[in-house]
């Protein structure tokens, strides 16, 4: 059975190394360019339902061995984000007290002239009981072609109040937006880049929307067919085109026609056999969902600091321990960063279902074998291994758990 599994897993990701390699050889047999014009927009999150969030560490000292601070501060703690191409690419920041009220702020090198004493308010934008929030519009230097320009960047970042105190995180909240010609018709499209370098151009850390239908509304849910991964060819009325450029900073993109039919992933759907894994839990337990044989499973993909998933936590604690000693179980996989904060945000929620988690967040295997763009996301698996239902949301997932377990168990 281990060799089995092993051998479904090793499949599984040949099968996405295998279309990405298949997907960009085919971008060699292409007409010309067409070419875009895209302008920087803000509020990513109102196309697309995902962020990446990076943690940044925050230390006593300051990467910039130059970077200058308002005398009146104390306490400071430094951190940075790295966002272009220029030889300047370090974004400083800064927690401090802050000198009348004695509060807590975050500084930002909005202009990147590496002093903090010049870029507005510190004060955070938004306060709530958990987290604050702060936007800024950052000013990004990018080498296109030998030419150095500045980009204003959207750039949103986070902080808990009674968890992590020496992070703070930062997601990208700003994209590019413009209109390409395809076949003497006009649609709008949308570039992301994902992973908060600044970088546009690296199309295997990116996505594209494109308004498929051509109703105005770009729809960059990853569920969604107007949404599609950069490297990924995709087909607008009956042709293929493929992003076979982007300026490092987003300005311009440039797309082609190819002559072959879009080749996509097999795509996990409520009809699909949960892809097979065998891994070890963050207790050093061996899980392996072949064996999981006659229960109802909901696979889980979420992660301490996603607000969305806290909203079910009450549902799922209370289905667990209703449905579990009849065969329901729930497999966490744990996009956490810090596995000493996980274990402790376990036993202070009382959770007790297995967790799976490498410290690698995004970067886990079976994000990309479960195609996980966004959290939370869930799989709820019936007793005969095959998907169900995707993405279910409190009350939904007590009936829909109910619902499987009354079905009758495979037949041996």
């Amino acid at each position: 059975m281990k060799s089995k599994v092993i051998g479904k897993y090793v499949i599984a990701v040949a099968v996405l190394i295998l279309t990405i390699i298949i997907s960009k050889w085919f971008i060699v047999n292409e007409a010309p360019g067409i070419v875009a014009s895209l302008e920087m927009e803000s509020d990513a999150m109102a196309v697309v339902n995902y962020y990446h969030p990076v943690q940044i560490k925050m230390t006593a000292q300051p990467a910039e061995a130059d970077l200058e601070i308002p005398p009146s501060v104390t306490q400071p703690r430094f951190g940075f984000i790295k966002l272009g191409n220029s030889a300047d690419s370090l974004i400083s920041i800064m927690l401090a007290n802050e000198p009348d009220s004695g509060e807590l702020v975050l500084y930002i090198d909005k202009n990147n002239n590496e002093y903090l004493g010049d870029d507005g308010d510190p004060g955070w934008d938004e306060t709530r009981p958990t987290y604050m929030t702060k936007d800024a519009l950052v000013d990004v230097a990018y080498f296109d072609n030998a030419e150095q320009h500045l980009v204003p960047y959207p750039v949103t970042f986070y902080r808990y109040t009674n968890k992590l105190p020496d992070i703070v995180v930062a997601y990208r909240n700003g994209y590019r937006k413009g209109f390409i010609s395809l076949d003497d018709s006009i649609f709008k499209l949308a570039v992301f880049d994902d992973d908060l370098d600044g970088l546009f151009n690296q199309l295997d850390r990116g996505a594209l929307v494109i308004d498929r239908d051509a109703d105005g509304v770009l729809d960059g849910k990853t569920d969604s067919d107007e949404y599609v991964p950069l490297w990924q060819r995709f087909s607008v009325a009956g042709k293929t085109y493929a992003v076979t450029e982007i300026s490092p900073s987003g300005h311009q993109i440039t797309v082609a026609q190819v002559d072959t039919a879009v080749f996509t992933s097999q795509e996990l759907t409520t009809e699909s056999r949960a892809p097979a894994f065998r891994t070890e839990t963050i207790t050093g337990e061996i899980i392996d969902l072949a064996e999981l044989r006659n229960k109802v499973i909901l696979i889980d993909f979420w992660a301490t600091w996603c607000k969305p998933w806290q909203e079910n936590l009450a549902v799922l604690n209370k289905t667990y321990a209703q449905y579990h000693k009849r065969g329901f179980e729930i497999i966490g996989l744990s996009l956490d960063y810090d596995l000493e904060h996980l274990k402790q945000f376990l036993r202070e929620h009382e959770i007790h279902w297995p967790q799976i988690s490498d410290g690698r967040a995004w970067d886990m295997p079976l994000v990309e074998i479960y195609r996980v763009q966004s959290l939370p996301k869930n799989f709820l698996v019936d007793k005969n291994g095959i998907i169900r239902y995707k993405d279910l949301r409190r009350r939904d997932i007590e009936s829909k758990v109910y619902e499987l377990l009354n079905e009758p168990e495979v037949s041996e």
